[in-house]
């Protein structure tokens, strides 16, 4: 049955006596909500201005399905989409179908992967390009070359990095890839809130992992905890358990558990390094940045520590540190070096603050900075 055509939409895409809004028997509720929900697409595809200016598939669609549909008619709903004659040129620019609506039969299903519109493989490089601009853009280096000073990066393949195993993982290395690639580069704490936040039930065996591996280096190797950092992060395929179930009627099937391994290296990142990265790159592990915001909002600092946090507070604060420390360089007055010798030293205070107050309680001495 033809429906009459209104201006400039059809009638069964107004809301009007339209196919979607007909009682159907029960088998087509399923296709009469897969209607309801193509309707306001199919609508915006046949947007127009004027009734004259839309094209004649655009101002026609006929429908097969009427309200006394029998169940096996074979009408489906490609009925929606308009008939093509030879005077039409192809959907107007804007519309649905202009950006690759693609099919809206019943059973069609678009790809998992949404591309944003013109996401072309040029404009993707050009992308990645220029955010590796924006990137070293971030940094600041010396000015004037000091054979005394330390370098700025460090090996990480310098033999002072930890590896920490686990062989009985009961998950596939395809999952395992996942928490790679969201461990790799972090700090040890901001992994473990990460893996905690994800609240997954098969997350307890990485997070175990983590706490591990936090527990051995701040105790057993008396790292720093702020400078341990995952610089890397692999699954790997491990063995399958086997085992025999029962079936019935004297049956016996096996079952097959897969076992994976998971690897992470950790490393104690040096001053130095660790110096420019939260300093000067500005890169603030979030459990740092959180743990200072926390301590400000409960008044358990006074006002000097609120100017000595305000590079690392929050992402404000951090982008006028930056700023500033753009225009000091830009003007000649940064010195590299010096600002990283005094940040290092009021570092190493802060680290020695809570032996020094216990041996100040005792009467004590407090260490030197090279003890």
């Amino acid at each position: 049955q033809a429906l009459p055509a209104s201006p400039g939409y059809p009638t069964v895409l107004q809301g009007g006596a339209g196919w979607h809004q007909c009682r159907l028997p029960s088998m087509w509720s399923a296709t009469a909500a897969f209607a309801r929900r193509t309707a306001p697409r199919l609508r915006s595809a046949f947007r127009c201005t004027a009734p004259s200016a839309a094209p004649e598939a655009e101002r026609s669609a006929v429908v097969e399905l009427g309200p006394r549909a029998a169940p096996n008619s074979t009408a489906t709903l490609t009925s929606l989409v308009p008939r093509l004659s030879p005077a039409w040129a192809g959907p107007t620019p804007g519309s649905w179908l202009w950006h690759g609506g693609g099919s809206v039969g019943p059973g069609s299903v678009r790809g998992f992967y949404f591309p944003r519109y013109r996401w072309f493989p040029w404009r993707v490089k050009l992308i990645h390009e220029r955010r590796a601009a924006l990137r070293k853009k971030r940094h600041i280096w010396p000015r004037y070359t000091d054979g005394k000073e330390a370098a700025i990066f460090y090996d990480k393949e310098d033999g002072t990095q930890k590896a920490f195993r686990d062989k009985e993982i009961r998950m596939y290395p395809k999952k395992l890839f996942q928490y790679s690639k969201l461990l790799k580069g972090r700090q040890i704490q901001d992994a473990m809130d990460w893996v905690e936040a994800m609240a997954r039930l098969r997350s307890e065996s990485i997070m175990k992992l983590l706490k591990r591996a936090y527990k051995e280096c701040t105790e057993k190797h008396n790292w720093d905890p702020a400078r341990m950092y995952i610089f890397n992060a692999q699954p790997a395929r491990g063995y399958t358990v086997k085992s025999i179930r029962r079936h019935s009627r004297g049956k016996y099937g096996i079952n097959k558990a897969p076992r994976a391994q998971f690897m992470i290296r950790v490393r104690e990142m040096p001053l130095e390094e660790f110096f420019h990265r939260i300093y000067i790159f500005n890169k603030v592990p979030r459990s740092l940045s959180s743990d200072m915001r926390v301590a400000l909002s409960e008044h358990r600092v006074d006002i000097q520590a609120m100017k000595e946090w305000s590079p690392y507070i929050c992402a404000y604060s951090r982008f006028l540190h930056r700023k500033g420390l753009r225009w000091l360089d830009s003007t000649r007055q940064f010195d590299y070096y010096k600002v990283r010798r005094e940040w290092i030293q009021r570092y190493q205070i802060n680290t020695l603050r809570a032996s020094t107050e216990a041996r100040e309680a005792r009467g004590l001495p407090p260490l030197a900075l090279g003890e």
